[in-house]
């Protein structure tokens, strides 16, 4: 095969994935697509992309999620980003459970957005609850928070849903006291409590597809994912997300601002080294 065809077929390639993931892949990561998608390629019976591609072009799904699974970044952590956790417990989760406890919410959603294995959903809950029990707090429990987490790799989240993790991913930003409270030791394998696998709910979603049955939030988290969109479609996943959170809620989104997005929906808030977002409430703009 020529140059120039097996350059249509990386094309070709690149714009399929940017269609069902939002995902761009430019030429100087071509590479991406032969070390992910080498072995989906020869187990359809083909040895080019150009070939490949018309076996995609189908649109099955099953095959469009096993090329999804393939091609994500799943980077993940437990607690990442030390100063969002103190504002988390210091800044944010007092005011809500004065909302509990004044009865102005029932429950205090939360979307983990881009969940990947589970980390980050899970500190979540590990926080609320390391929170409850250090401040003895008996009125409110870690029931009365309902986190989602979600993500387009169905493989990653059937890998959340076990709640167990091997020896390198426990290294990966869990401390001692974290592992030794909510975590039981089997071997080569690390199981976390039952109470915080329950109190998190996975479930596959595409952020480019309808937000719809999910519902709406009172603290989003969306970190490290909004990189690897080109800025239209960012434009069109922020928006999405603004609609799905709640009148002063939180967004969470990572190093980087996005306030040019956000437009005037939002007010700016700093915590250390940490900038976040409060919606403002129609009335109040």
């Amino acid at each position: 095969m020529n140059d120039q065809a097996v350059e249509n077929g990386y094309s070709l390639i690149s714009k399929y994935i940017y269609d069902i993931s939002g995902i761009i892949i430019p030429p100087e990561k071509y590479y991406m697509i032969d070390t992910r998608l080498t072995k989906l390629m020869f187990d359809t019976g083909v040895d080019n992309l150009g070939d490949y591609y018309k076996v995609i072009a189908c649109g099955d799904p099953k095959i469009d999620q096993s090329i999804i699974n393939a091609i994500t970044v799943n980077e993940t952590f437990w607690f990442r980003d030390e100063s969002l956790w103190k504002c988390f417990e210091q800044e944010i989760l007092p005011g809500f459970i004065d909302r509990l406890r004044d009865a102005e919410k029932n429950r205090i959603r939360i979307w983990s957005a881009a969940a990947s294995t589970g980390q980050e959903a899970y500190s979540i809950a590990m926080c609320i609850d390391n929170y409850l029990k250090k401040n003895n707090i008996q009125d409110i429990k870690l029931t009365d928070f309902e986190i989602l987490a979600t993500d387009i790799s169905s493989r990653v989240i059937e890998i959340a849903k076990t709640g167990k993790y091997d020896k390198v991913s426990m290294t990966r930003g869990l401390s001692d006291f974290y592992k030794e409270t909510y975590f039981k030791n089997n071997g080569s394998v690390w199981e976390l409590d039952q109470k915080i696998r329950d109190a998190v709910e996975f479930r596959h979603l595409n952020l480019n597809k309808s937000y719809s049955g999910i519902g709406k939030f009172d603290i989003i988290f969306c970190r490290y994912v909004l990189i690897y969109f080109p800025d239209e479609l960012k434009e069109k996943i922020v928006t999405k997300i603004k609609d799905t959170l709640n009148d002063n809620g939180v967004l969470f989104t990572g190093i980087y601002v996005i306030l040019n997005i956000l437009g005037d929906s939002f007010n700016t808030e700093t915590y250390d080294n940490l900038t976040y977002y409060t919606k403002i409430p129609p009335k109040q703009l």
